[in-house]
C-alpha cells in the first residue's frame, strides 16, 4: 500500500492518506522512537534485556543538542524511491528509512487496532 498524500497534521503529528483513502495519524515522538535503523534497533534490544520488556530508550540526542523543551519533529521528510520515507529529525538523527508497509502496520486508529 502506498500513500496518496503525506501531510503535516500538526506541529507534533504526520498524516498519511493511503491509496485506499484510509487516513493514518502518527505522532512524531512515536515515529522517532520507532526508528527502524540498525543503531536504534540495537539500542532498543540492548535496553530490553533483563527489564521485563521495558526499555529505557527514548531517543538518541547528540551531545550538543540543548535538551530543554526539545519537541521531537522532523526538519525534513524525503521520499526514498517508491517504497519509503526518511526523516531528518531535529535531534540530528536521519538514518532511519520508514517503509510504507512498516508505517501502515503501525496505524493506531480504531479500525486498525487489533481486537
Amino acid at each position: 500500500m502506498k500513500p496518496k498524500e503525506v501531510l503535516e497534521f500538526s506541529d507534533s503529528a504526520l498524516m498519511i492518506i493511503w491509496e485506499d483513502e484510509h487516513e493514518s495519524i502518527y505522532l512524531y515522538e512515536e515515529l522517532r522512537q520507532l526508528c527502524p535503523c540498525a543503531t536504534c534497533n540495537e539500542l532498543r534490544q540492548s535496553g530490553e534485556r533483563g527489564k521485563k520488556g521495558k526499555t529505557p530508550f527514548k531517543r538518541i540526542i547528540p551531545l550538543e543538542t540543548p535538551l530543554k523543551n526539545l519537541q521531537i519533529k522532523p526538519d525534513r521528510i524525503d521520499p526514498v524511491g517508491l517504497y519509503a520515507i526518511r526523516f531528518k529529525w531535529n535531534d540530528g538523527h536521519e538514518t532511519g528509512i520508514y517503509p510504507f508497509e512498516f508505517l501502515r502496520r503501525r496505524c493506531t486508529c480504531e479500525k486498525c487496532k487489533p481486537n
